[in-house]
């Protein structure tokens, strides 16, 4: 996980975690490595086991509005974040990359330039 996690709150946590959640779904099959990347995640922001269970149940529409309110920077770490869970288990899966890239456009990831 990106050691530079910023002060997501915790609606944000949820929608990252959530999202998380999905790309680790998205290629039918769920790998020991990622669901030790997402134990790691969960750490990483400090989330508690209510959250956790909230962002579980979270769906991908309710995940969006926070994530697309969050600043640019907070979206460049989401974007790492969903980087290392699709690699968790050192293969980018079709779907995996198909659902970060649905997400980055829906939250205007892309469109930036630095």
């Amino acid at each position: 996980m990106p050691s530079d996690i910023p002060n997501f709150s915790d609606v944000e946590k949820k929608a990252v975690l959530s999202t998380a959640y999905e790309v680790v779904l998205a290629d039918g099959t769920i790998h020991p490595t990622e669901v030790a990347a997402i134990k790691k995640l969960i750490a990483s922001m400090d989330l508690t086991d209510s959250l956790a269970k909230e962002a579980q149940e979270m769906s991908m529409d309710e995940a969006l509005v926070p994530l697309n309110n969050m600043d640019y920077d907070k979206k460049k770490v989401l974007a790492k974040i969903l980087d290392n869970i699709a690699m968790a288990d050192e293969v980018l899966h079709e779907n995996e990359m198909e659902l970060i890239i649905d997400t980055f456009k829906n939250i205007g990831i892309g469109n930036e330039t630095e």
